[in-house]
């Protein structure tokens, strides 16, 4: 059985009409045989087809609209990996520091003044920023001064200040998480259509080309589709990372603000339990 390439070989003599083929030498080093037991083989012409895809050639023969589609893929892409560089451990410390801060100064620590103090050594926690926060900003000495509200009062007065605390500080905690995640989800959104943008206009300028030649050959439409693809595979480049770990930190996040609901839970507790056995004790 004839092979593809001596199968387009044929052509049709003036004669009879009937199809004969050219000269056929010697078998094809990479044939595509049909029939029979044997089975298609395009792992060589793969090979042969990657070897030679030279992406900077292609980018040398772009045009200037092209050339400016690869660079703003290529400025996103840096951009991009600054920041998940900057996440991945920006978001791995705030984890250790905060179980490192539970076991330490929550379950170890004899009080709270005692947890409080050893909660500075953990910056980036958000965990011991909460805590921090609440300990400090409540004044928990302070809310038994008043003599003119009733213990009751005094009871409701403190869970209400709590609550608008923790609520104040969870969300900044939350906003400081997530920064600069939306440069990595604009990133994964808009580099495919910069890409596509920049092979759309590439195609563009290869048929123009062709119409102008005159020449339909493969030849003369080739260079101008790898310049045009060059776009897409930039576009791909920024937009594929960028989407993957847009995934993964915001997934992260999401177990760390659970962690700190329950956190934020425990710690309410733990406070009015403390305000409650302070106003039995004066009475």
């Amino acid at each position: 059985m004839y092979s593809i390439v001596r199968v387009l070989n044929w052509r049709r003599p003036h004669g009879n009409g009937a199809f004969f083929p050219d000269a056929v030498p010697g078998p094809l080093p990479y044939s595509f045989p049909f029939g029979g037991s044997h089975a298609m083989t395009a792992l060589p012409l793969l090979g042969i087809a990657v070897n030679h895809v030279n992406l900077f050639q292609a980018l040398r023969d772009s045009d200037f609209m092209g050339i400016l589609c690869v660079g703003a893929c290529l400025v996103l892409s840096i951009i991009s990996w600054a920041i998940i560089l900057y996440k991945l451990v920006s978001l791995s410390n705030a984890s250790r520091q905060s179980d490192d801060f539970l076991n330490t100064c929550m379950e170890k620590s004899g009080s709270l003044e005692e947890a409080y103090r050893l909660a500075k050594a953990y910056p980036q926690s958000p965990l011991a920023q909460i805590f921090r926060q609440v300990y400090f900003e409540m004044e928990l000495e302070n809310w038994f001064s008043s003599k003119s509200l009733s213990p009751e009062q005094r009871l409701m007065a403190a869970k209400v200040s709590i609550e608008r605390v923790l609520e104040r500080t969870i969300t900044e905690e939350i906003r400081h998480l997530e920064s600069y995640l939306i440069f990595l989800a604009t990133t994964s959104n808009v580099a495919p259509f910069i890409g596509l943008f920049g092979t759309v206009w590439g195609v563009l300028g290869a048929f123009q080309a062709l119409s102008r030649t005159g020449s339909a050959a493969l030849s003369s439409l080739a260079p101008g589709m790898a310049t045009a693809l060059t776009a897409t595979i930039a576009g791909l480049f920024a937009a594929i990372p960028a989407s993957v770990f847009y995934n993964y930190f915001t997934n992260k996040i999401a177990i760390m603000i659970t962690d700190m609901d329950s956190f934020s839970l425990q710690l309410a507790n733990i406070l009015q339990k403390r305000i409650l056995t302070a106003e039995e004790e004066k009475h």
